[in-house]
């Protein structure tokens, strides 16, 4: 292990794929530099890449000591920390989003996680939506897992994206429609129910779902649980229709 402190900036270089920098963060940090002095040192890799130290923990802290003016205080440990080693430690720090670490396993070329971010861009931009919404949308399913190398874990690389980008577009944009009827309905059960009726419901009809909802909504209610939402929403579907217009969901396999 080894101490240092360095003011040459231009020999210090962040590491591709970490978490993106958060201005309040470099912010917070120098007025505690300012104030108090900042005794955590920013750790570096002991290998030079290019002539230049790769920052592996405390990206926020350089750049404060940076701005100041001051000498940056250092750690090197035995061996290199990879991009993977940094997202592994930062799996259990709630600095670390799950967006974080989607981008992150993206730089490093995982294909799921990859087609992941970008329909996440996309369909944010159409409404805010977690990323962690959409990584159920994409398994298909509420299920997830903080096992290691378990597919539905999204913070592991092995994390598989199933189902087909352009069924959860025309999911999703159906979902966005029902904001106009409740402004808080985009729930993970709600956008899941919707998904499993517009892909396994057959006769399902998402125009008349709607139509219903809009046409009463005092009937329209949230629900937490899976099997309420969905006896909520066949309820509602079939209002004042008649036995013979009538769809009745089933709930074994949705």
């Amino acid at each position: 292990m080894r101490f240092f402190q360095s003011k040459n900036y231009d020999e210090f270089v962040f590491m591709e794929g970490n978490r993106p920098i958060v201005e309040s963060n470099v912010k917070r940090f120098m007025k505690i530099i300012e104030d108090d002095g900042l005794h955590d040192e920013v750790e570096v890799n002991p290998v030079k890449v290019n002539g230049k130290w790769v920052v592996v923990d405390g990206q926020h802290r350089f750049l404060a000591h940076q701005r100041l003016g001051k000498a940056v205080p250092c750690i090197t440990k035995r061996r290199n920390v990879e991009l993977k080693g940094i997202i592994d430690i930062n799996t259990v720090r709630k600095s670390w989003t799950i967006l974080d670490r989607v981008k992150s396993w993206a730089t490093l070329g995982s294909e799921s996680h990859t087609r992941l971010l970008n329909l996440w861009e996309e369909l944010n931009a159409v409404h805010p939506v977690r990323v962690g919404t959409l990584a159920k949308m994409a398994q298909g399913s509420l299920a997830s897992s903080v096992q290691a190398r378990h597919r539905t874990n999204l913070n592991d690389e092995n994390w598989m994206f199933v189902c087909d980008e352009s069924d959860i577009r025309k999911v999703y944009n159906e979902c966005v429609k029902f904001i106009s009827i409740d402004d808080k309905v985009m729930s993970d059960t709600f956008i899941h129910c919707i998904q499993s009726l517009m892909t396994k419901q057959s006769g399902f009809d998402i125009k008349r779902m709607y139509s219903s909802a809009k046409a009463n909504p005092h009937k329209f209610v949230r629900a937490a649980r899976k099997q309420d939402m969905l006896r909520m929403l066949e309820e509602l579907y079939n209002y004042n229709r008649t036995a013979s217009n009538r769809l009745f969901f089933d709930m074994n396999n949705l």
